[in-house]
């Protein structure tokens, strides 16, 4: 499972991106470029219309350029700066919710902050610390509410504002970095009270109820994969446009001591840096999420493609000719529409070809496989890698008001026999905990999965799934089916819950296995266990679900499984 990107992971991805361009810019032309896409989200407030750019796309673009800037003034970590001003509660007035009658304006310097009682503050709320984009975003809208009826422009005023305090501190940055730590940390809020606003007002004017929740990480990965969105490539190339915007109006204290803000190690930031753009590709879907909009047409992520296909076109010459044919006249394709970095984008239907390659991973022999995966040095292994994952969506419902199940002790033995296996990085696991009919829904609208694996209750007709409080709440598996059927990518579902399957006679997916009887809890674990030391040990799933059978066997465990197969 790709893990949960927090909030400097993403600083230290973006930073690694950018790094060469930020190198040949000057403290204040990297300043300038970010006050310069803030410029862009004052349409939040003037409705102003800009065709195929919204307000989430200027937002996101503004935390783009907000990361290389904290990244020039060598910040060691965003989260750190960010909570020893905000540690879960107003600077000013220390509460949470901030409370305008206890809090003043800012008025000058020793007036405005209690330095003592701020770091008691910090102290006090570390285990609160915010985690991922989302999480930092809601310590905002719980420090400082937000409702439709808020006045225009609040957020970005605010904003503008904590631009011109912030532009004072780059000047005195050298003789004064404790400025730049406070000012850093003012405008994040701000950013991020105008995500909140961008959240409430979609809400507000969405027309559909069941529309999908704003979520700033994923549109953030969206447009920041892991490689510039713009050329392409793992390490920018894009021309650069220099301007320079400085301001006087900087008034804060020192929020606290700075030893430990600033001058990483650059080698292991960079490696870092590295590690997680490859984690971010990930998240946002690998490649194949991005065939939409990503710029295939340059860069490294073209030349890389290319390269992709002449490997498969020969690996594949005896087994599939067709298929083999296929991709190097998609390579000469690719090559002949090449564009240069910073060009206008030329879109490229993608949907065949990824198909394609996802497919042809499938065939390859092991010796193949073995050959690509030798250079994992290469993007171009990177991408087939992505197409040829197993995606795994592992659902785990275990409701307050029934009997507990160890849905955590299942997920863990599954992640376990990946981890033997060496298998982590191919077989993608990503679970969805205590999870609701919405969550399991929602989970679908953003990403793919090839086996959906269901850990809870159920009986011969129902699902048992979880509600806002934690209680029951029943879904019916017909309508599980329907949800399921809607997504071809899902060609095997795990029902491994009681009597799932005691009256199913036809499949819901291409591979149905689900249990004819009621099972235990630790039956259920061993059948996991032994299904996935199969799938990792590159069986099919009709050999998995033997080897899950042997698996509650051979502890004694009675496994009542049943597999129905599309034929």
């Amino acid at each position: 499972m790709a893990k949960q990107l927090r909030l400097d992971d993403l600083y230290k991805m973006v930073a690694y991106i950018y790094r060469e361009q930020n190198a040949q810019r000057s403290p204040a032309a990297t300043f300038a470029h970010f006050v310069e896409v803030c410029g862009m989200l004052t349409r939040h407030d003037r409705k102003k219309k800009r065709e195929g750019f919204s307000v989430i796309d200027a937002l996101c673009k503004a935390l783009g350029w907000y990361f290389p800037l904290m990244a020039k003034f060598r910040v060691r970590s965003v989260e750190e700066i960010i909570f020893r001003k905000y540690p879960y509660s107003c600077p000013y007035c220390r509460l949470e919710p901030h409370r305008d009658e206890k809090c003043k304006l800012v008025l000058g310097t020793e007036t405005t902050v209690d330095k003592q009682a701020l770091k008691e503050s910090y102290r006090a709320n570390a285990l609160r610390r915010p985690f991922g984009l989302n999480e930092w975003q809601k310590m905002f809208l719980d420090i400082y509410p937000r409702s439709p009826d808020d006045r225009a422009g609040r957020s970005t005023i605010g904003l503008f504002e904590e631009i011109g305090e912030l532009a004072e501190a780059i000047r005195v940055f050298e003789r004064h970095p404790d400025y730049f730590a406070g000012e850093a940390a003012d405008t994040f809020s701000y950013l991020m009270g105008i995500a909140n606003e961008v959240a409430m007002r979609s809400g507000q004017e969405d027309e559909h109820a069941d529309a999908p929740l704003f979520s700033l990480q994923d549109e953030f990965l969206k447009r920041y994969p892991g490689l510039c969105p713009q050329c392409g490539s793992q390490i920018c190339v894009c021309p650069s446009v220099p301007e320079s915007t400085v301001g006087r109006m900087a008034k804060e204290l020192e929020i606290g001591p700075i030893e430990n803000l600033f001058n990483p190690e650059p080698s292991q930031f960079d490696s870092k840096g590295k590690e997680i753009a490859g984690i971010a590709l990930e998240e946002a879907g690998g490649y194949r999420g991005l065939a939409d909009s990503f710029p295939f047409d340059r860069g490294d992520a073209n030349h890389a493609l290319v390269m992709l296909c002449l490997k498969l076109g020969d690996a594949l010459r005896d087994r599939n000719s067709e298929l083999s044919e296929r991709f190097h006249s998609a390579a000469i394709r690719l090559g002949s529409i090449a564009t240069a970095p910073g060009a206008r984008a030329n879109p490229i239907d993608m949907t065949d070809l990824l198909a394609s390659i996802k497919t042809a991973w499938r065939e390859l022999d092991k010796e193949a496989k073995l050959s690509l995966e030798s250079r994992k040095s290469d993007l171009s292994f990177e991408l087939v890698s992505a197409f040829g994952k197993l995606r795994v969506l592992f659902v785990s419902c275990s409701p307050s008001n029934e009997r507990r199940l160890r849905g955590d002790r299942e997920l863990r033995a599954i992640r376990e026999a990946l981890r033997l296996a060496n298998r982590e990085n191919d077989i993608v696991v990503k679970d969805l905990i205590a999870a609701t009919p919405d969550d399991f829904r929602r989970a679908f609208l953003r990403g793919e999965y090839d086996i959906v694996h269901f850990s809870g209750h159920s009986n011969a007709d129902v699902l048992v799934f979880e509600d806002a409080a934690g209680k029951s709440t029943e879904i019916a598996l017909q309508s599980l089916a329907e949800v399921i059927r809607g997504n071809p990518a899902v060609r095997c579902i795990i029902l491994n819950s009681c009597d799932s399957l005691t009256k199913l006679t036809i499949p819901i997916a291409e591979f149905t296995i689900g249990m004819d009887n009621t099972i235990d809890d630790d039956a259920a674990i061993e059948f996991a266990k032994g299904f996935y030391d199969a799938i990792a040990a590159g069986r099919d799933f009709d050999s998995a679900v033997k080897e899950g059978t042997t698996a509650g066997k051979f502890k004694g465990l009675e496994v009542p499984v049943k597999l129905i197969q599309r034929p």
